[in-house]
């Protein structure tokens, strides 16, 4: 069994996302973005480790640019088109617009990944700072679990987003091919009549499940980001609960290898908080450093969820007869679906990440400090300061990823959808 196993790792891995095949137990940050990263790199939207001189690299910039060609500009293209000729009647204006939106708003967040190439590139290296290794065996079980939350939320996130497009690339048999899965419309040709329409729809089963795709893989990379960090303040959590165990551990561990023998374990005291105030800072610039990078688009995507989320609600109600076009009501409601968990993913790691930092005074106060020396417990004093302000991640310095922002969104765009919805009365 394991000379099979070992035969299919060696044939397959250099084409299977990272961590397929790799063991949890590597513990390697990779594991975190590794579906992310595979997804963007086979669309050719990650950043290029190649010489611009040589003939790789060019050859990955036009493969870039073709795939954004059929993705992007040439669906974008078809659906202004359809929009410039639909102004006379609002559902067709929805119908035609929150496909649009959502799929330009996902290129946008693009456009930010690479204009942030740097500080995208500073934060996957400082993944691998010092600070953030594991030391005890708990520590890996935590981190452990939080590998994999990030990639059962990746993998969930994506698979949910290419069912929904299916649910679109099958819609036209429903209706008697009279209908593409995507409403577009072309200047000099008309592309619902053969041959064309058979080139268009084939079109179609490529571009939308690539963009749903990359889509899932913008959408939850700053989430990753984030389930980083909540596993490194769970870590942090159990050091300041444990931190006299700690250093009665690692003084037991010295002494048997002969090392700092002068050192009594009131000094590996004071060395295990020390290291707890360092880790706490370590991930204070991290937080830091997710907001920095993903600010703009995580505000772009909140701000034109709420128009999205109108929209496909006025595109619901637009539907003639809707027992006569049953998967075209399937198609609406997945896809309303699909737009409610993307923003609530992110809203959620957000808020998951205020209650796990504001958990941390709670942590240091559990611990057996109340029974150590003056100089100890005003480190636990100090640091029990230093956690009155939870951390969080703010989109466009406007918005705090939280479940509250969740719910004032979904008031926004129920808000919206009813002024739309008198509007077409």
């Amino acid at each position: 069994m394991n000379v099979l196993k070992e035969k299919l790792k060696s044939k397959f891995q250099p084409y299977l996302p990272y961590g397929v095949f790799e063991p949890y137990d590597s513990l390697s940050p990779q594991m975190y973005y590794g579906i992310q990263m595979y997804w963007l790199k086979f669309f050719g939207l990650w950043y290029y480790d190649v010489n611009p001189k040589s003939l790789l690299f060019w050859l990955q910039l036009l493969y870039t640019l073709l795939v954004l060609w059929l993705v992007c500009f040439l669906p974008g293209l078809g659906e202004v088109f359809y929009l410039l000729k639909r102004q006379e009647s609002i559902g067709h204006i929805a119908e035609g617009l929150y496909l649009f939106l959502s799929e330009m708003y996902t290129y946008f967040k693009v456009a930010v990944f690479w204009l942030n190439k740097k500080k995208i590139l500073n934060l996957l290296k400082f993944l691998y700072c010092d600070e953030f290794k594991p030391e005890e065996k708990e520590h890996t079980e935590i981190l452990k679990k939080s590998i994999k939350l990030a990639r059962f939320i990746t993998t969930y996130y994506i698979t949910i987003c290419v069912c929904a497009v299916s649910v679109a690339i099958i819609l036209p048999i429903t209706e008697d091919f009279d209908i593409l899965p995507t409403n577009v419309e072309y200047p000099y040709f008309d592309v619902y009549k053969p041959p064309l329409y058979i080139i268009a729809y084939i079109h179609h089963i490529y571009y939308k499940p690539a963009t749903c795709i990359i889509d899932g893989a913008m959408d939850t990379i700053c989430a990753v980001f984030i389930t980083f960090a909540i596993g490194q303040i769970d870590i942090l959590a159990y050091n300041l609960r444990n931190f006299e165990v700690l250093a009665f551990e690692k003084w037991q561990r010295d002494l048997k290898h002969h090392k700092n023998t002068s050192y009594d374990c009131k000094h590996y005291v004071n060395y295990i908080l020390k290291k707890c105030i360092v880790h706490y800072n370590a991930i204070i610039r991290y937080v830091s450093m997710i907001e920095d990078a993903f600010s703009l688009a995580s505000a772009l995507q909140l701000m034109l969820s709420v128009m999205v989320l109108c929209l496909v609600g006025i595109q619901i109600l637009s539907i003639e007869n809707p027992r006569e076009h049953p998967m075209q009501m399937a198609w609406t409601a997945v896809y309303l679906s699909c737009m409610l968990q993307e923003v609530f993913i992110l809203c959620w790691f957000g808020n998951e990440l205020i209650l796990k930092s504001t958990e941390l005074r709670q942590a240091a106060f559990d611990g057996p400090w109340l029974k150590m020396d003056y100089r100890t417990m005003m480190f636990i004093v100090i640091f029990l300061e230093r956690c009155q302000r939870p951390l969080q991640v703010s989109a466009g310095k406007i918005f705090i990823l939280s479940l509250n922002t969740y719910t004032y969104l979904i008031n926004w765009s129920y808000k919206a959808f009813a002024l739309m919805t008198n509007m077409k009365k």
